[in-house]
């Protein structure tokens, strides 16, 4: 067991106590015992384990993969994560949509990836506030979109062209 050392050691009955003997504002030393903190306590990385910000639904920040398909809709729970990648195949045109929006602040990264045939259009539809359709041009690129949730809508912050 741990062993809490104060900033000073009284020397008798008489000894008077004082605040500054006691020390209450200052850090005491504190003394821990072989064997107390093993290898498996130390963390080896950063780990967040169920980190809350405002909010009763864990917040991960986390990478999970969508299906590309013509309607898309997204969801927004602890496991899905913030950052989103889809790809895009045959020039096909997509719709991405979500129906319900997160907390106020939830930053949404969404990457797009386009096959060896490119072209790709996608249309944001409920639950986003965008500059418009996003023309995927080229083969074998990636392209970027940012989005800041205001509780009510996913609005766009920036947009990339082509990549890679």
């Amino acid at each position: 067991m741990a062993n809490v050392t104060p900033g000073y050691t009284f020397t008798g009955t008489t000894d008077p106590i004082t605040a500054a003997k006691l020390n209450l504002l200052g850090q005491p030393t504190v003394t821990i015992g072989s064997g107390e903190v093993v290898t498996s306590m130390i963390a080896s990385g950063n780990t967040y384990s169920n980190v809350y910000i405002g909010q009763a639904t864990p917040l991960y920040e986390s990478y999970s993969e969508v299906t590309f398909s013509g309607t898309i809709s997204l969801t927004f729970t602890a496991t899905d994560g913030n950052t989103r990648r889809i790809a895009c195949t045959s020039s096909t045109a997509s719709t991405i949509s979500t129906t319900s929006v997160p907390r106020a602040g939830f930053m949404l990264q969404i990457t797009f990836t386009t096959d060896g045939t490119g072209g790709n259009v996608i249309t944001f539809s409920t639950g986003f506030k965008t500059t418009g359709t996003y023309t995927l041009t080229g083969t074998n690129k990636y392209f970027q979109i940012a989005f800041v949730s205001d509780g009510t809508n996913l609005l766009e912050m920036s947009r990339t062209a082509a990549v890679g």
